[in-house]
């Protein structure tokens, strides 16, 4: 209900696309459909391709292309499979009422409710994540190959959903191998598991060699976290906060989960933490607090910001990676009301006495946990819209200038552009993928940079970009006039030129 409340509320108020990850995700969906060379290529190097795989039934659809719907709607049904699983998986281990505390602070949390409302991977991993969680806990309770088979199945889908899933699967594994009874039944489950999760790191590794000539492409290419970091510092750009700093990475990443989840969650979460004892339900809550470290290994390697308004640089970036941590949030603050619950019923009398105490107390907290929830809907907002909202209106005036720009272009006129950086432009304009020659189109890309005049009429020519620094100056000198000068503060020139005679 909320999901769906936020997600109409998203699309009628035109904040389905604040986010520029948005704008990308629906782009390379949409390339892969409709392109110069259409196919598995239009991927890329880095992005996974499960959230594009699932936008693209849709994305094909020309409205639903442009107003984002097409990559919204995945978003939100992955918030409704994420919040069931959640459920599950602590129901078996902690019971109802730790379950249904669980699941309403996991999917009301404000941030999580934006981002599954939004074309956004957040929503799609997190139901990936707790289904290998859900899958490796009910194995743990009883060691069936079908589980094994099923978290195996749930780890392919995370896989190649985000790279946090390649770090949760040595875990998933490890996991399986402790809850088996014996030898036999841990090598069986392990080799299930290994067989259908392996292929996602497999798969990508393979893509990337095959269309990039680097198995590693993803990691350590041009377009890679480490790449663009690594150009960043040539330039003359700072370091990010946390790089090889231990201290300042946990840091900064603690102080995005509270700010996600809100200061009476987390306390809560944190007693329910260190009072949890005993074996019960030790696969799911281990697992659930692995995007703690994974985040912070990440900042500390260098492939990660988060910029935080708090802290230096006082930005906003990346804070919505603070979602990730919610199901972990939600389970321990679940326990921790559980257990103040039950134990008011054991030591107050008489018994019905101590029920509605502990009922009064359950509903005391809840009720403070949901006013911090309201309180985050005041301005700026919930951190992950807050994010989206401070950093889109330079890249959407961009966008708004560019398709401005190209309205002039006449049907079967086709356009040279590097299509990283600012592809909203394109469904301003209502202008068909095949009809631009873009990074992606390779051969196509590589020839039209050399000898534009032979295959485009239009040239987009971003500063910091293969077209400011490969395409033929004297090319575009003698065959194409200058039609466009845009400059919008924090984002690079844009000079547009147009074919003469055309």
């Amino acid at each position: 209900m909320a999901g769906g409340l936020t997600f109409l509320w998203a699309l009628f108020n035109h904040r389905l696309l604040l986010y520029g990850d948005a704008t990308a995700h629906l782009a390379i969906a949409r390339r892969m459909v409709d392109s110069a060379t259409p196919g598995l290529a239009q991927w890329g190097t880095v992005w996974l391709p499960l959230p594009h795989l699932l936008m693209a039934p849709l994305v094909w659809i020309l409205p639903l292309w442009r107003n984002g719907l097409a990559g919204a709607v995945p978003s939100w049904l992955a918030l409704g499979v994420a919040t069931w699983l959640l459920h599950r998986l602590v129901r078996r281990s902690w019971g109802a009422g730790a379950a249904a505390w669980a699941a309403v602070a996991f999917c009301l949390n404000p941030s999580l409710l934006y981002l599954s409302a939004v074309p956004m991977t957040e929503s799609i991993y997190l139901a990936c994540f707790l289904g290998v969680v859900d899958q490796c806990g009910a194995y743990a309770h009883q060691p069936s190959m079908r589980f094994a088979w099923g978290a195996g199945a749930w780890g392919l889908a995370a896989s190649l959903c985000r790279y946090d899933g390649w770090f949760l699967l040595p875990f998933a594994l490890l996991v399986l191998l402790v809850a088996s009874p014996g030898i036999v039944s841990a090598l069986r489950s392990a080799l299930r598991f290994c067989l259908l999760a392996g292929l996602g790191p497999a798969f990508w590794s393979a893509y990337n060699g095959w269309y990039f000539n680097d198995p590693l492409g993803f990691a350590r290419g041009p377009y890679s976290a480490r790449g663009i970091y690594e150009a960043s510092l040539r330039a003359g750009g700072l370091r990010y906060p946390g790089d090889h700093a231990l201290g300042l990475a946990v840091l900064y990443y603690v102080k995005t989960v509270v700010l996600t989840c809100g200061v009476p969650l987390m306390i809560l979460a944190l007693l329910g933490l260190l009072g949890w004892r005993g074996w019960r339900g030790r696969a799911e809550a281990s697992l659930l607090l692995l995007p703690l470290p994974w985040y912070v290994w990440a900042m500390w390697s260098g492939n990660v910001p988060i910029f935080l308004p708090q802290y230096w640089p006082h930005g906003y970036y990346n804070l919505r990676y603070g979602v990730q941590m919610l199901p972990a949030v939600a389970l321990f603050s679940g326990l921790a009301v559980a257990a103040l619950a039950g134990g008011l019923r054991r030591v107050i009398l008489p018994r019905w006495s101590g029920r509605r105490l502990a009922g009064a107390v359950a509903a005391g907290l809840a009720l403070i946990g949901a006013a911090s929830y309201l309180v985050m809907l005041r301005p700026p907002g919930p951190p992950a819209y807050a994010e989206a909202v401070h950093n889109a209106p330079a890249r959407l005036e961009m966008e708004h200038q560019l398709a401005q720009a190209l309205a002039a272009r006449q049907a079967g006129e086709r356009v040279l552009m590097y299509y990283g950086n600012f592809p909203g432009a394109l469904p301003d304009d209502g202008i068909p993928l095949h009809a631009v020659v873009q990074e992606s189109n390779f051969l196509l890309w590589q020839e039209a940079l050399l000898r534009p005049h032979q295959y485009v009429q239009w040239v987009v020519r971003e500063s910091d970009s293969p077209t400011w620094r490969l395409v033929n100056e004297r090319d575009l000198a003698q065959y194409f006039e200058q039609v466009a000068d845009l400059h919008v503060a924090t984002q690079h020139e844009i000079r547009v030129y147009h074919l003469h005679g055309h």
